[in-house]
């Protein structure tokens, strides 16, 4: 690698051991590296530093967005990043290797996927984008290079690094993206929101489906004259055997007007449904049951089955291996599978087990629990995003009140004494439930209206 002892030293020191190259782009190039503690793989992005100021404000801004969405975003079909930090010449990010490699070799005629393995795709990268969006971040270079494949259907989007803040965010890289896949707002520096990053992802769907690029010629510019003012040749000219409402979809994902796309992800993304909504009186399967048993936290006892598949189907597990200090994001229940956790807190510490819920977020590990829990190299960790569970607020709205019994149990036996209002975990948690409630009731009003 380029000052490869150098960054392989650097690497090393914090525990990696660095392998070979996976990919380079733009922002840096990705080594595939193990963790010396448990030699389990991670893939790390070594991102160099410029030799003018405005390099520098490019690298600093690209590993901001990298460091604060590994806190804000947190759901199974994006990225997990472990962990950053920089020296003088280079940043590094630490991120969840994906075997399975980007979805750029199958976009020509000869190497696209099965069909019904690109609908599964479509219908993942719909739910982890309007997860994204509904946390008020647009990601902006949407393309097969930045969407992992981890198995027949099963996906991560990676690289957030240019991504921004709904339209808020005045440290965002200008002219950020590829231009083959810019929308035609991005393209003219218009204010962005989720329906750009819609008309990415239907490029991107256009060329897997097709083995071609909606909009192409031989340079960029021809790319952007075209996106903005030509019209894109109807994909069912070219895949005539996609059902009418999928090729409507994509087709409409690729508007010159935004306001003709779809309005959000969850209309996109129910096309590429494989089967209608789930009945809510419809009983548990056996496999719903099981992973039900398995997770044994008294938090969703009782729980009727539509609400326990919800469950089931949403939480993502963390192996704790790697991670010495674990940090999740601010809208999520952690509950602890296998192994052990050490909670540390302002007025004593107490150590969770098996079935336990160990942390709700709401203020940074810093605030309350100073430097978050410290698990076991064995511990297994489970995550439920309560920013997906607020599309069901009635599932929500019983999960609050069990989440600050429990958790104020937990602060009790920490501290030795009833929780009250002087106690900071307790107070946090009542803070996070009632922000929490806001938000479901607002939500409820929404749909109502």
């Amino acid at each position: 690698m380029s000052s490869g002892s150098q960054v392989g030293e650097k690497l090393h020191q914090r525990g990696y051991l660095v392998g070979r190259q996976l990919g380079k782009g733009a922002s840096g190039t990705v080594y595939l590296a193990t963790t010396e503690k448990s030699g389990r793989p991670v893939a790390i992005k070594v991102i160099p530093g410029g030799r003018d100021t405005r390099d520098a404000e490019h690298r600093r801004v690209l590993v901001a967005n990298e460091t604060t969405l590994s806190w804000k975003l947190f759901h199974p079909y994006l990225i997990t990043v472990f962990e950053t930090f920089a020296d003088a010449e280079f940043d590094y990010v630490v991120m969840e290797f994906v075997d399975g490699g980007d979805l750029q070799p199958y976009t020509t005629p000869e190497s696209c996927l099965p069909l019904a393995e690109i609908l599964e795709i479509a219908r993942k990268c719909c739910i982890a984008l309007g997860y994204a969006s509904r946390c008020g971040v647009i990601h902006r270079d949407i393309k097969p290079a930045n969407i992992l494949r981890a198995g027949a259907g099963e996906i991560r989007i990676s690289d957030f690094g240019g991504a921004i803040f709904r339209n808020l965010d005045k440290s965002a890289i200008a002219n950020f993206g590829s231009p083959a896949f810019m929308s035609p707002e991005q393209i003219r520096g218009d204010n962005l929101d989720s329906r750009s990053d819609m008309f990415s992802f239907g490029v991107v769907l256009y060329q897997l489906l097709t083995g071609t690029l909606p909009f192409d010629a031989p340079d960029s510019q021809a790319v952007s004259f075209q996106i903005l003012y030509e019209a894109a040749r109807p994909i069912e000219e070219l895949r005539p055997d996609l059902a009418p409402e999928i090729s409507a979809a994509i087709n409409r994902s690729l508007a010159k007007l935004a306001s003709d796309r779809f309005a959000g992800w969850e209309a996109f993304g129910k096309v590429f449904d494989p089967e209608p909504a789930a009945d809510a009186s419809r009983a548990m399967t056996e496999g719903d049951s099981e992973e039900a048993r398995r997770l044994g936290i008294a938090l969703f006892d009782g729980i009727d089955p539509a609400g326990m598949r919800t469950i089931t189907a949403r939480h993502r597990e963390w192996s704790a291996g790697d991670v010495e200090v674990f940090q999740p994001g601010q809208t999520e229940i952690a509950f602890l599978l296998d192994g052990r956790v050490d909670i540390s807190a302002r007025d004593g510490s107490f150590c969770a087990t098996r079935g336990d819920i160990v942390w709700i977020c709401g203020v940074q590990p810093q605030g309350a629990v100073p430097g978050g829990f410290r698990p076991d190299l064995s511990a297994r960790i489970g995550i439920l995003s309560l920013v997906d569970l607020c599309e069901n607020p009635e599932l929500l709205g019983k999960l609050l009140p069990r989440l600050a019994t429990i958790l104020g149990a937990k602060a009790r036996r920490g501290t030795g004494r009833p929780t009250g209002e002087s106690d900071p975990l307790a107070k946090a948690i009542l803070a996070t439930r009632d922000q929490l409630v806001r938000v479901v009731t607002q939500l409820d009003e929404s749909l109502k209206n």
